[in-house]
């Protein structure tokens, strides 16, 4: 085995340019076949070398193994040696010594009797030289093996998926469903809910497990155990699903897959190896393109064309984290895009360099899925975006340079979930989508919208939310928008800035302009329809301006109102206009942050959210000193509150009255 590891790294050495040129000449006007001969001969001995290195980390591993036995052995017969007792067959030493048997004969076998090595019989690198007691620390709290044996075919595709991700990564759920829902692997208007039943299924039998954010109830995050991962990993090259290198990172190799993943190390990049190694490969087999952490994208034109297959094109950052950095040089391979007819995934989320879309984008006629989320140099769409008829998701929050929508996005009738829709200054050609125009959208079930708050005409388009009849999720934030045609600035920083001074100097004076044009208005009604009103669960505030909840909100259908977030601005009142002194809203869960204008006490704000589950208060001076879990809480009733001042009464900052806490908390004075 040295030999041949000898033998294959002097075989590394690379050839002049002219000497290669030289040879590769004399191999075309000889056969073409040759090439393909030479190729297979490549592939074959990279194999071989991976494999060497892989068995001689089995050796290592065996041969530490037996050391540490031996030393044990003595050990034990220098202690015991006074005794003369023979040690029982059924011995842990006897045990261990039988398993390394076994270990080394399986060796022996694989490099006597087969010229073939199974990946998933070889031990990952990483667990290589590790100890006795960490090997048992690091053994899968699970059998993984015959968990997977027991799911669907589509389920183990689904699964494999962990395998690419780095170690002790935090992954969201929602880049992974939108990669299956991209495959094929799901799929139909119920495909996202089929992806939450799976990892659903995968949380429950221990093989991923949630990241939960601190006061936070529900997570999107998900992380996996190091040995659950090697396991997955040794599954997914069994299964030929990704291609992975010798220290288990996923390579940009699709000679035995069809997926191609960009990683950047300190031993080089994958793009480079895509573009300079594996050229001479079809590049019309590629599926699935995805870059785990490149941050410079740098594709040659020609051959981004010829990967017209693609099904999933994830460039952009999957992290949750904006630390992940990606940016391009230039954006001309996106024109190769006309020619990708089979793409349903497409991410370029929190890209930087892009500045506008080609119209080659609109060429996606099988397209799902488009993120454009946080692409900061973004400053517009293109007009023909009405062409992608099957887009169901369309993400376009942070894209700060967007001043207005194009007019086909109101016939993209799939569409279930819209973010970052911009509702700025009437432009003169009257040539963009007005919030109206998606009241057409019928599968529209989740809305993110952005207004801005330099201009009072804008908060008229809000009127016509009642038109949306299957929205369920509604967030609305208020901010100045950068306008395209009054400054040549493409200057992301600059836009930011002018966000937040505007936002700063004219908050009290556009609360005034609110409130008279609030008394003008005229509210739009539709006496005996109200069981065809939109019925919202899911209502996000950001940044309102009014001292009282919005008019706008009264002709939607808000009694089945779960959760409600409200952040920043100048409510002092969280009660609808013209509501009841006894009137309730339904919510289970509650976030306020940054409300300093807020006047309402505690008791008051029990009397308004008779059903709350949960709350996350953040700066809200009028209830600072409301009861508190340990985690920042609020302790909603009377009995939690005593409880958690009882379990708590070393603590000085929670002994002052608990009984009289538990009666503030319940809207008791206390006696005497």
């Amino acid at each position: 085995m040295p030999e041949i590891q000898c033998h294959l790294s002097k075989g590394k050495k690379v050839p002049h340019p002219e000497e290669e040129n030289e040879t590769r000449s004399v191999v075309e006007d000889d056969d073409p076949k040759c090439n393909d001969v030479l190729n297979e001969i490549q592939n074959d001995l990279n194999y071989i070398n991976e494999a060497c290195h892989k068995l001689k980390n089995s050796a290592d591993c065996v041969d530490g193994k037996m050391k540490r036995l031996i030393l044990q052995c003595w050990e034990a017969a220098f202690k015991e040696r006074s005794q003369r007792r023979e040690a029982p067959e059924n011995s842990p030493r006897i045990n261990k010594l039988k398993r390394t048997q076994e270990a080394v004969s399986i060796l022996k076998n694989q490099i006597c009797s087969s010229p073939q090595f199974s990946p998933d019989s070889l031990p990952s690198t990483s667990s290589a030289m590790r100890t006795d007691s960490e090997l048992q620390n690091q053994q899968p709290s699970v059998n993984v093996e015959v968990l997977y044996g027991g799911l669907g075919v589509t389920q183990k595709d689904c699964l494999l998926c962990f395998s690419v991700f780095p170690e002790d990564e935090i992954i969201k759920k929602k880049v992974l469903i939108h990669w299956w829902i991209g495959e094929g692997f799901i799929d139909g208007e119920n495909a996202e809910e089929t992806g939450n039943e799976y990892f659903k299924d995968f949380i429950e039998k221990g093989i991923i497990e949630l990241v939960r954010k601190k006061r936070r109830g529900k997570s999107e995050n998900c992380k996996m155990q190091t040995s659950i991962r090697s396991a997955i990993i040794r599954l997914a090259i069994s299964a030929k699903f990704v291609g992975f290198n010798s220290k288990g990172n996923p390579t940009a190799n699709f000679s035995s897959s069809q997926r191609v993943f960009l990683v950047n190390t300190e031993e080089g990049s994958s793009l480079h190896d895509l573009t300079y190694i594996y050229h001479y490969l079809n590049q019309e087999d590629i599926k699935t393109l995805f870059n785990v952490n490149e941050p410079r994208l740098n594709f040659r034109v020609a051959r981004f064309s010829k990967m017209k297959n693609l099904k999933v094109l994830q460039l952009g950052r999957w992290k949750d984290s904006a630390k992940q950095l990606v940016e391009v040089e230039n954006t001309e391979f996106l024109k190769g895009l006309k020619k990708f007819k089979k793409l349903r995934y497409f991410s370029l989320r929190g890209i930087s360099g892009i500045t506008e879309l080609p119209n080659s984008i609109c060429k996606l006629s099988e397209l799902r899925i488009l993120n454009l989320s946080g692409c900061d140099n973004l400053e517009k769409l293109p007009d023909g975006i009405g062409s992608l008829k099957q887009l169901t998701h369309l993400d376009m929050s942070e894209c700060y340079l967007i001043s207005h929508m194009p007019k086909g996005l109101a016939t993209l009738l799939a569409l279930q979930i819209l973010k970052g829709f911009v509702i700025g200054k009437q432009s003169p050609s009257g040539r963009y989508c007005k919030l109206a125009d998606l009241a057409r959208l019928q599968h529209l079930r989740k809305l993110s919208i952005h207004v801005d708050r330099t201009c009072p005409e804008a908060e008229k388009e809000l009127y016509s939310l009642p038109k949306f009849r299957k929205l369920q999720s509604l967030s609305v934030a208020w901010s100045s928008i950068y306008n395209a045609t009054t400054s040549t600035t493409t200057n992301v920083g600059l836009a930011k800035i002018q966000r937040i001074v505007s936002r700063e100097n004219s908050l009290k004076t556009l609360a005034k302009i609110h409130r008279i044009l609030s008394r003008e208005k005229s509210m739009p009604t539709n006496p005996g329809s109200t069981s065809h009103l939109v019925d919202l669960h899911k209502l996000d505030l950001q940044n309102f301006h009014g001292s009282k909840m919005p008019d706008w909100l009264r002709p939607l259908n808000l009694k089945n109102l779960k959760k409600l977030y409200i952040r920043g601005g100048e409510l002092s009142d969280l009660r609808l206009p013209g509501d009841q002194e006894d009137h309730s809203w339904a919510v289970e869960c509650l976030r306020l942050k940054s409300l300093s204008e807020l006047r309402m006490d505690w008791p008051k704000l029990q009397q308004l959210f008779p059903k709350l589950k949960s709350a996350e208060p953040v700066y809200y001076p009028p209830l600072s000193s409301s009861p508190r879990d340990d985690n920042g809480e609020w302790i909603w009733s009377a009995a939690d509150v005593k409880a958690h001042a009882t379990s708590h009464a070393t603590d000085a900052t929670v002994v002052e009255g608990a009984d009289t806490i538990g009666d503030k908390a319940a809207g008791k004075r206390p006696v005497g």
